[in-house]
Formats: structure tokens, sequence, C-alpha cells
């Protein structure tokens, strides 16, 4: 049985004293964890690769094509990073037409999670690890993995963190190495013969700031529906913004990273919304989308407070506050970045995202429990989580006059799902029949949902036909309580598991 080289400068994991796991070429080559059996044909993984950058590139924007397609033809993708492979692949399947590649996702979702489960702290290589996360995370929530989801961000952040990947663009970090040595010439250097992720081209500075950005969102999206503490702290968070789409697509191997100017990410809000400015021209989505997503966490922070009174003016004034960061950023966007049927064809997935996490913060913000208040008071401040889940559903609209594949995008699963309620509640409680087309346009929305995910669509469209069974009496008190209030009620959920269940699938 031959056994597996552990790179010197990798953290030493389980796999490297697996020896029963590997298998054998019968040559002199390196054993690969499985045969090469479990991929499919080079011919199939490039449809799929195709598939991923046409259709599903927006909702995951941390690869520079030309780069990633030189190291896929050339087979060193699949020699240096299989784990890349293999959840690209189960992302990519669940939209190909052919119902036998699509059916092996699952085969190649696990085949990822047993690659992702032996990394150690310092993964190699680490830059594609790292992307490999967010296709895992992603997929995980198409079917239902949650737990997954929630573990592999905090494990994937504590990897990059590891690395110095998190504090790419810090003039003032300190480097802690692990147990430095006397007399070794780097200060960056620990006992394990490690060294802090440095990119060596200006194409992977750039795709380290977008994946880690990426993750970023991810991790704001699993906690702002939950009430969950997200993963990644903000104060360890500095990644300047990325360039434009445009341009770090035209980067070359040999740009220098001198030539590349980033706007600097800053903590301090206010200061933030003036870099709008910069996204202009040429129009950055993803700057919009990071400024959205500081906005989201910080809002995500206070309403799930477990230290901050509801009903204590601070409180009302802090909603405030983020209540105008929202009017201002959105007030500081072209309309190619805040409608969709303005927008430059690529970017219009881009806009359909930014549009439903700007609504999604208006509504957690206004969506709250104010004690002891006349019941108009409540009704008045309701009225505006209404008018944020209507502006949801007309992106929708506009979104689906030139293409479903738009509404593809697990990112804004939940906030679909959060307009929808606010929707149900407002349109049973006031009689108001004007927004029945809008529930049930959403409705259509999760069962397309179903087309190509396992797990997500279903979930919400079991949910829904339980929120619209409600009787008058719950549905007032779900408007009286609030956000907190409705995440509190957790029997749907439970009755939305049995339901998944009785259909062959799991929620975990």
């Amino acid at each position: 049985m031959q056994t597996t080289t552990v790179p010197q400068d990798a953290y030493f994991t389980p796999v490297s004293n697996l020896d029963i796991l590997l298998t054998s070429t019968g040559d002199d080559s390196e054993p690969t964890i499985f045969p090469d059996g479990c991929l499919p044909s080079d011919d199939v993984i490039a449809e799929l690769v195709d598939i991923f950058f046409n259709q599903l590139y927006f909702v995951l924007p941390c690869f520079h094509r030309d780069t990633f397609m030189e190291e896929f033809q050339s087979g060193r993708m699949q020699a240096q990073s299989p784990l890349l492979i293999y959840s690209m692949l189960s992302v990519a399947a669940g939209f190909h037409n052919d119902r036998s590649i699509k059916a092996r996702r699952t085969e190649w979702y696990e085949q990822a999670k047993f690659l992702y489960d032996f990394t150690g702290r310092d993964p190699h290589p680490a830059l594609r690890t790292i992307q490999a996360v967010v296709f895992l995370v992603y997929h995980a929530y198409t079917c239902g993995d949650f737990s997954a989801c929630w573990l592999y961000i905090g494990k994937a952040w504590r990897q990059a963190a590891a690395l110095g990947m998190n504090r790419m663009d810090s003039e003032h970090a300190v480097i802690m190495p692990v147990g430095l040595k006397d007399g070794m010439k780097s200060e960056r250097r620990g006992y394990y013969n490690r060294l802090e992720w440095e990119g060596r081209t200006a194409i992977e500075k750039e795709e380290c700031r977008r994946v880690l950005w990426i993750l970023f969102f991810m991790d704001r999206n699993q906690s702002w529906p939950t009430g969950w503490p997200s993963a990644i702290d903000e104060r360890q968070f500095k990644l300047d913004i990325p360039v434009a789409d445009s341009i770090f697509q035209a980067m070359r191997p040999e740009t220098n990273p001198n030539d590349i100017v980033n706007v600097p990410f800053t903590r301090n809000v206010s200061r933030l919304l003036t870099t709008a400015s910069h996204a202009k021209t040429p129009l950055n989505m993803f700057h919009y989308l990071i400024i959205a997503y500081i906005l989201l966490g910080r809002t995500a922070d206070l309403i799930h407070s477990i230290h901050d009174n509801p009903s204590s003016p601070e409180y009302a004034e802090e909603c405030e506050e983020l209540d105008n960061c929202v009017l201002k950023l959105r007030l500081s966007m072209p309309r190619a970045a805040s409608s969709v049927l303005e927008a430059a064809p690529e970017d219009r997935g881009q806009v359909v995202w930014l549009d439903a996490t700007l609504n999604t913060i208006m509504l957690l913000l206004h969506y709250r429990a104010i004690p002891f208040s006349d019941p108009q008071v409540v009704k008045d401040i309701f009225s505006k989580t209404v008018i944020a889940a209507k502006s949801t559903s007309q992106t929708i609209k506009d979104a689906s006059r030139t293409s479903i594949d738009l509404l593809f995008n697990v990112h804004i699963a939940s906030s679909l799902y959060m307009a929808c309620c606010v929707l149900v509640i407002h349109h049973r409680l006031e009689d108001d029949t004007s927004l029945k087309n809008d529930i049930d346009f959403l409705e259509l929305v999760f069962e397309r949902m179903n087309d190509v995910f396992s797990v997500i669509g279903l979930k919400f469209t079991i949910a829904l036909k339980r929120d619209r069974e409600r009787n008058r009496e719950e549905l007032l008190s779900l408007r009286e309580r609030g956000y907190r209030g409705l995440l509190a009620d957790c029997s749907k959920w439970g009755f939305v598991k049995d339901e998944v269940m009785k259909l062959g699938m799991t929620m975990s």
C-alpha cells in the first residue's frame, strides 16, 4: 500500500494516516482518496463548468474565468484541488438538462464534504479550499443540510484567519505565528514550518478578497433569519473592496498588483457610504453588496441582541440610524444598480440580490414589537414593512420579465420568504386583496426553485402554505410581536420538517 505525502507547509490532518482510504493506481503515481470513476468525463465536467460561469457566476463571483479554465484544461485543478471540482459540480449539476447528471449532485456533494472534513487548520491549497467551501455552503442550503452551512462557515473562517487571509489588506495587523522558534529568519514562520498565505499575483489577491467577502455574506445570511450569532468578526476582517468584475476578468497573470486600486474597507458606516460614489464607473455591484451586507449584519446584531431592550429609546434611535443609512445607499446608486429593467444583462442577477437584501434590512428594522403602543401605531410601523415586502415582490416580477434564472439565487431565498410572510399578515388582517397576486407570485418562485434545488424551494412552499392557513388571532399576534416573535414561533418548522420527511428527504 502506498502512502501519501503531506506538504511540508501544511498542517497535519487525519488523512495523512488513513492508508485504507487511499486507492493505489498500480504505478508510481500519487494515490488518490477516491477512484477516478467518481468524477464524470472531462466533457461533462467542462459542461458543468460552463454552466457555472454562464448561469451561476453572479451568485459566487470569486473566480477569474481564464485562470480557472487554464488550470482545469491542463489538469492542475483536478490534481491539486479535487475538493473544488466536486463542490462546483454539486452546485452546477442542478442546472444540467440531463437527469442522470443532475442525480449525481448528492454523490459529488458528499465526496466534497468528505474531503473538506479532513482539512486542518492550514488547508492546502488554501485559496482553492476556501473557494470550495462557498460552493459547499451554497449547495448545503439548497438541499436542507443547514447544519453543514453553519459549521463550514465557521471552520472556513478560522482556516482563513489562521493563514492571515482575513487581514491581507491591513497595514496594522500584528502577526502572531504558532510556536515561534528562536533564531528563525522569518518572524512569520512557526513550529510547523508554516507561512501565512500570500497572493502571488493580482488575480490571486482579488480572488481572496472576493471569496472571503462572499463567505461574509453567507455568514450574515445564516444569522439574520435564525438569531444565531455570526462567525465572522467584522473587527478582524480587513479586506478591501474588490474592483469591478470587468476589471477583475481583464486581469492577466502578469498584471502588477500595484496597478490595481481597491477602495479601502472601513468599519465606519458613514465613511463606507461615501465610498459608494466609486462604484458608479465602471459599475461595481459587488461594492454595493458589501455595503448592504455590512448594514444587514449591523441590523441583525441589533435585533437579535440579548442585551438591548427593544422598547428603549436607544434601540429606536439605532433603528432610525440604520434606516437612514439604507436610504442614503439607495440614493447613492444609479438606476443601473437599482432597477432590473435598466441594468445591464450581466448585472441583473446582482441587482435583484441587492434590492432583496436592502428590503430585508428595512423589514427587520420596522417589523418589531412596540410594548404598550396604541394598535394604530403598530399598524403604522408595520406598514413600512409592507412597503419593503411589496418592493421585493415588484423586483421579482421585473426580473421574471427578463429571465427566471435570475431568481435561482439561494442568497435571497429567506428574504423572499420573509417578504411573503409580511404580505400574508397584511393581506389577511387588512383584507387587502391587492396583495394576493404578490403572494401567489412569490409562491410560484419557490415552486420554480424546486426545479433546480432539492429542498429549499419545497421548504418555503410548505411553510407558506402553513402561514396562509393561520387564523386571525395568530396573525394579530405575529404582527404585534414583531420579527423576533415570528422567529420564536417554531411550530411551523417542525411541521415543514415532517412534511419534507414524508417525501423521502431530510432537513438538518
